[in-house]
Parts: structure tokens; C-alpha cells; sequence
């Protein structure tokens, strides 16, 4: 499962773009998640379940990143034996 969150943005001034085409926003970002869980498609990364760092307590946020570099660290630092995954 890929989390992504997509920013829209409205035209500011409609004067300057005539066509009714969205705008490209600078905005627009891909997330990563890095861990060992094992997710399928349409599975979800959400608090209250016990978390796959440190003492294992249930989870109170989800941890994401925009760089892939920080999702790689957050896999390789997860518990468990499984391979590294970056969602």
C-alpha cells in the first residue's frame, strides 16, 4: 500500500489562467513510510496499534517522510525479523 496524500490548489487569480485546467502546485508531495510489517492493499497504517519500535507500546502517530532516505532509516530501525519494506 502506497500512502499518498495529494494537495489541490485553486486558481488564485482567474484572470491570468483561462483554461480550466488544475494548476500544477509547488505543494505536491509523496510520502513515504518505512517498516518491517508486511502490508497488503488496502490495509492501513494507523495509531492504536502496538508499533514495531521501542518498547512496543500502542502507537500514538504514524511516522512519514518525504525522503526516501528517512523511510530506508525508519525500515532498518523497525522490530522484527522481516525484510525492510517502504510503503
Amino acid at each position: 500500500m502506497s500512502l499518498t496524500i495529494t494537495l489541490t490548489t485553486m486558481e488564485t487569480n482567474k484572470n491570468e489562467n483561462k483554461s480550466n485546467k488544475p494548476m500544477q502546485s509547488p505543494f505536491s508531495q509523496t510520502f513515504f513510510h518505512g517498516t518491517k510489517a508486511d502490508l497488503k492493499i488496502g490495509d492501513f497504517i494507523e495509531i492504536g496499534i502496538n508499533s514495531n519500535y521501542g518498547k512496543k507500546n500502542k502507537a500514538k502517530y504514524i511516522y512519514i517522510t518525504a525522503t526516501l532516505d528517512a523511510a530506508i532509516w525508519g525500515a532498518e530501525l523497525a522490530l522484527g525479523e522481516g525484510r525492510e519494506r517502504i510503503y
